[in-house]
């Protein structure tokens, strides 16, 4: 178990990452002036257990706001089709990495491709398997954007394995045969992607 001592560093160091540098010294001030009042050891440590949990939920809420994109983002052109107005896309889940940079423009069509093929694939989504297999044969969509969906797909299911997030056979050419018919789909298409 933590002592007292670094589980108040740990409460001004949430608290920093929280606010900004004077609002932050003020609220660490009033924190200590309210800690030091208290003498019994049992309400000092539910005085920081309290507000520990106060402020971890407060850096929760402050990870998983989003930034709006900018102009110049959505004048990006998709970056799997090329089309010229596109949206900032999370390769790494927002719901299971929190808010990261590791982002690609993409627009409408290609975003939504791109999170039916993860939920067929990951999630073993029956109704993302249907959706993602009428799209691709469709012909609606330029076969290389979607080798290039896929081939980001394969890197994010290959890096959430590796970090045990996910089980490995999801990344078996098997069970990718089976959720997206992926060599018939290529064969379907070898002579657009030469």
């Amino acid at each position: 178990m933590k002592t007292e001592q670094a589980r108040i560093e740990e409460l001004q160091s949430l608290i920093r990452y929280i606010y900004r540098e004077k609002l932050a010294a003020k609220i660490i001030t009033a924190f200590d002036e309210a800690l030091a009042a208290k003498d019994d050891p049992a309400q000092r440590q539910a005085v920081i257990d309290h507000w520990l949990d106060f402020y971890q939920a407060h850096r929760y809420r402050k990870m998983m706001r989003r930034r709006r994109p900018t102009d110049k983002e959505r004048m990006t052109p998709c970056t799997a089709c090329g089309y010229p107005i596109s949206q900032r896309h999370h390769l790494w889940d927002i719901a299971t990495h929190g808010e990261n940079a590791v982002t690609v423009q993409l627009c409408a069509n290609c975003h939504e491709l791109h999170h039916l093929m993860y939920n067929a694939l990951a999630r073993d989504s029956l109704y993302s398997q249907k959706l993602v297999r009428q799209v691709m044969l469709s012909g609606q969509v330029a076969p290389q954007s979607v080798i290039r969906i896929y081939g980001w797909l394969r890197a994010i299911l290959a890096y959430e394995i590796e970090n045990g997030w996910l089980e490995s056979y999801k990344l078996s050419d098997l069970w990718i045969e089976e959720k997206l018919n992926w060599s018939d789909y290529l064969s379907h298409h070898q002579t657009t992607i030469s």
